[in-house]
């Protein structure tokens, strides 16, 4: 179902019937968004297996990246707050252009045609979904995608060195910089935005808005996760301020089991990602393939409709006439000839032979 609206009226205007997939309170909500707020489009993802939500709004406003998107936020929660079943996201147009361009797992798949459900009439703005090759693509997001772990593994590495050297509370540090870093790259193509602040607590709570419970997260309703959890907490403000951190050997290990889990967690969520827009591309091939193979096949039936109808009395009148072009044809040739008046009896005036000549030219070449 897809709407479009109108910012000078604020008014919806459905041009599809809703379907019974549909979410009964998707024409309300749309209707009040567009009402307070000025939007480019939105897009309705519905959760699946691995996502914590059951019916997800991706709202691209017309606000420059420049402008906070945060000050619109208390508006649009008010409009959620009594319909559990959506949550919502709200990005500039700008911002999310761009990381399409750029490949964003979270957009080219979130934001695909398929799932458009408001369109401003206004439309002024080239929404730059990528066309270019998806196998580069393809390559593109996983060379991205390399790139940011591997400075997960530098801080490993200086996770290692540190604790070899001693020096627990800066491997302490380097953990907490790990954790960060994978919880950026994980927002990135899961939330669609990267969240910052340097709390690991902060980044589960945001991640955790869009995907069920990782393997590796810390469970707050236990207490011996939490007091983990704020150990790697203090990791980082105490290097920063304090300089008086203290951990033991034995949390440093339980530590880096978790993180062992977590880059495991951020590796499955991206194939995961990745699968998903690699089936969306070879479904759009095959719908393109298929226009191509329609558009060119009505060209072809075009052609065959071009001759305009011939009737005769029966097949007898046919042979006769057939002759009688054919005769007209090496008449014609010779320059110095008269053309025959009648043939063998039969009287077929030349006039009929030549409009019969016509009626074999092609429609597009004759005069109707």
């Amino acid at each position: 179902m897809l709407f479009y609206g109108k910012e000078k009226t604020m008014k919806t205007t459905s041009i599809e019937h809703q379907t019974e997939e549909d979410p009964n309170e998707l024409n309300e909500i749309i209707a009040k968004i567009v009402e307070v707020i000025e939007v480019e489009r939105i897009y309705l993802n519905k959760g699946v297996s691995h996502q914590s939500f059951i019916n997800r709004l991706n709202i691209i406003t017309k606000v420059s990246q420049k402008d906070n998107v945060e000050d619109i936020r208390p508006v649009l929660d008010s409009i959620f707050l009594n319909n559990e079943n959506f949550s919502y996201q709200v990005f500039p147009f700008s911002y999310a252009n761009l990381e399409l361009q750029q490949g964003n797992l979270y957009f080219v798949n979130n934001c695909h045609k398929n799932n458009l459900v408001y369109k401003t009439l206004q439309d002024t703005l080239i929404w730059n979904y990528p066309s270019q090759d998806s196998n580069k693509l393809v390559e593109k997001i996983k060379q991205d995608f390399k790139r940011d772990m591997s400075r997960v593994k530098s801080f490993k590495k200086g996770i290692c060195y540190f604790r070899t050297q001693n020096h627990l509370s800066q491997s302490a540090f380097m953990m907490h910089q790990a954790f960060e870093q994978g919880y950026r790259i994980l927002e990135k193509f899961i939330c669609g935005r990267i969240k910052i602040c340097h709390s690991i607590k902060n980044h589960q709570n945001y991640v955790l808005k869009s995907v069920h419970k990782l393997e590796s997260i810390f469970l707050v309703e236990s207490d011996a996760e939490t007091r983990m959890l704020d150990v790697l907490e203090d990791a980082y403000s105490s290097a920063r301020y304090s300089h008086n951190y203290k951990i033991t050997e034995k949390e440093l290990d339980q530590l880096s089991q978790k993180l062992g889990l977590f880059i495991k967690d951020i590796q499955f969520l991206f194939n995961e990602e990745l699968s998903v827009f690699k089936a969306i591309k070879i479904h759009d091939d095959m719908d393109s393939y298929s226009e191509q193979t329609i558009e060119a096949s009505s060209k072809t039936n075009k052609t065959a409709y071009l001759v305009r109808q011939l009737e005769f009395e029966n097949a007898y009148e046919m042979l006769c006439i057939a002759k009688s072009l054919m005769v007209l044809s090496v008449t014609c040739l010779q320059d110095d000839i008269t053309p025959p008046i009648s043939i063998y009896g039969f009287q077929y005036e030349i006039n009929e032979v030549l409009q019969l000549a016509i009626k074999l030219l092609p429609l597009e070449e004759t005069s109707p």
